[in-house]
């Protein structure tokens, strides 16, 4: 038969739940660095900025415990 397009909607809905919030983040970093808002090097920056704080907050929580 003939076939259309996907929807929005049933492209998120064929996406499993727990990798939907991966996709839009992807899909959207995507977009971001392709219209040229942020570069690459910005989006890794970002990334390690979270991973530093992440690691902050469980080191901060491991000395609380100990204490």
């Amino acid at each position: 038969g003939e076939r259309y397009p996907m929807s929005l909607e049933d492209k998120i809905q064929s996406i499993p739940e727990d990798e939907r919030l991966a996709a839009a983040v992807y899909a959207l970093n995507t977009l971001l660095i392709s219209r040229g808002i942020i570069t690459r090097e910005e989006l890794e920056e970002g990334f390690d900025s979270w991973l530093r704080r992440k690691e902050l907050l469980r080191e901060r929580a491991t000395a609380s415990s100990q204490a």
